[in-house]
């Protein structure tokens, strides 16, 4: 065992986010911990780190256990970022220190050298034991790995705070750890970084337990998956795929455990009443005995919760139009952002139904493309047709309303057109009447995709363009979104780098590379 968290209660505002919970990990663990934004992943953390205090329980681990995590308060410094990564081995900055003392006294003619050399060579055998003269290559193995390779001898205090997150993640990484916690460390790395931290953690003998809404990235590294769900965890074997398949069947069991229940449940309040109703008309006191006795049964019964869906029921998205069969076809055509040259002589075509991903490097060209189908961005060169009875939806990466103060129901009417139908509409979308009077401002990053799809979906769209529609969402919002344009029968073309999303919706690619435009019907390796 190297870290116990033993009925731990953690209250915030007199509220439990952690609540009798237990955790164990152990050497060579390779998990996963998930749950809704807000349900108490980080705290959790914070806590085994002891961070945070606890209101009850307790967490032990194992004498000398080396932790790595990535700190969540970046340092600001104006060393060079190897020499803050440097900074954090003591032992073997010591160890040099100490070589270059001796090395100096070695230069020294009055010194006895034959007195200094075993000394000498004892702590280079310790310094190599430690790692010494592998540190720096291997550090800057590590900061090429997460994108800062350029960036080893840059001033600290003169990255941008994304770039600050990546080296507390080298410098997490770096440590010859036994367990690594690590809190979303997908974020800021681009998806070369990704795949390296992937191989990283795959090779790696350290146990670690990581947050993440990467559901790719946690297939490919994890085997067993915590949810933590109403301040309780429950394990998993197996990675994220592997758990919705569990989950999914727990769940349906679970349905079908509480639809007996209730049947049951009725069966009996059904004989109390006869029993009694028999009692007051044959004035026989054994009827009433009869339904206290099924009364007892009754209130000795453990009642089933009615379990809750993976997620919510969500409408289908439908295309209310019909397009020509032939929705766009590219010919020849080529772009400039600027003087740059983004693509040329690119042809594709996309016919009525096609789900196609839109595919590349950041700064390749995809917004550039998609501002051109929009008819925003002027082609260079060549023809994009537009098909016959076009009627195009498009959801932007960065979602913003005109009026964010205005409440949820208020900007539903503006499209809907009356109250009534803009309440049944927002239901249907996932937004009960308590949740109506929610300014647009405060919703989630899911809640503001579901209701601009939501208005979307009252326009006869035929082809739904989703920029990055699953960017920076929990996994839960994710699905949401999924399930509301899984079943929908129009043309999608969507810009993701979700490797999971992608897998699991499209059939068709079209990847910006090399300054062509390349399309295919298997994913490209990314």
């Amino acid at each position: 065992m190297y870290l116990q968290a033993n009925d731990i209660t953690k209250r915030f505002s007199n509220y439990p986010i952690l609540d009798h919970l237990n955790l164990q990990l152990e050497p060579g663990e390779k998990s996963a911990l998930i749950g809704v934004n807000g349900s108490g992943k980080t705290t959790l953390f914070e806590v085994l780190l002891g961070i945070e205090g606890v209101d009850a329980g307790s967490v032990s681990q194992q004498k000398g256990l080396r932790i790595g995590y990535v700190q969540q308060q970046t340092a600001n410094e104006s060393v060079s970022v190897m020499t803050y990564l440097l900074r954090n081995f003591s032992q073997i900055s010591q160890l040099s220190e100490t070589l270059h003392y001796y090395e100096k006294l070695m230069t020294d003619p009055q010194q006895d050298l034959t007195a200094i050399l075993p000394k000498y060579s004892r702590v280079q055998e310790d310094y190599e034991a430690a790692g010494g003269y592998t540190l720096a290559e291997r550090l800057q193995s590590i900061l090429k790995g997460v994108g800062l390779g350029d960036l080893a001898e840059a001033p600290l205090d003169q990255l941008s705070g994304g770039e600050k997150v990546k080296v507390e993640l080298a410098k997490a990484l770096a440590q010859e750890a036994d367990l690594y916690l690590l809190d979303e460390p997908t974020n800021h790395l681009d998806l070369a970084g990704i795949l390296w931290l992937e191989e990283f953690l795959k090779h790696t003998k350290a146990a670690f337990l990581v947050i993440s809404h990467d559901r790719a990235f946690l297939d490919h590294v994890t085997t067993k998956t915590y949810q933590l769900e109403d301040g309780q965890l429950k394990s998993y074997p197996g990675n994220y795929s592997r758990f919705r398949f569990l989950k999914q069947a727990e769940l349906e069991k679970l349905q079908k455990d509480y639809d007996l229940q209730q049947k049951e449940i009725k069966r009996l309040q059904r004989l109390i009443r006869q029993y009694r109703q028999w009692g007051v008309e044959s004035d026989n006191p054994k009827f009433f005995k009869k339904a206290k006795e099924v009364a007892k049964r009754l209130e000795r019964l453990t009642v089933i919760k009615r379990p809750q869906p993976q997620t919510p029921p969500v409408p289908k998205l439908s295309a209310s139009s019909r397009s020509g069969n032939e929705v766009l076809l590219a010919r020849g055509i080529g772009c400039f952002a600027g003087e740059k040259l983004l693509f040329a002589d690119s042809d594709f075509a996309i016919y009525r139904g096609d789900k196609v991903a839109l595919l590349g490097d950041n700064g390749a060209g995809k917004t550039t493309l998609v501002q051109t189908i929009l008819q925003q961005h002027e082609l260079a060169d060549g023809e994009l047709k537009r098909g016959a009875s076009l009627q195009i939806g498009y959801l932007p990466q960065h979602i913003r309303f005109a009026q964010p103060q205005q409440r949820l129901l208020a900007y539903a009417m503006g499209f809907m057109g009356a109250e009534e139908p803009a309440r049944r509409l927002l239901a249907r979308y996932g937004f009960p009447a308590s949740e109506v009077t929610k300014r647009l401002q405060d919703l989630s990053g899911g809640e503001t995709v579901r209701l601009v799809l939501a208005k979307l979906a009252q326009q006869a769209v035929n082809l739904l363009i989703l920029d990055e529609p699953t960017n920076h969402l929990d996994i839960e919002a994710k699905e949401e979104i999924e399930q509301l344009i899984h079943d929908y029968q129009g043309t999608l073309l969507a810009i993701s780098h979700d490797r999971y999303f992608l897998e699991q919706n499209f059939d068709q690619y079209l990847l910006i590379k090399d300054q062509q435009i390349q399309q295919m019907t298997t994913m490209p390796i990314l």
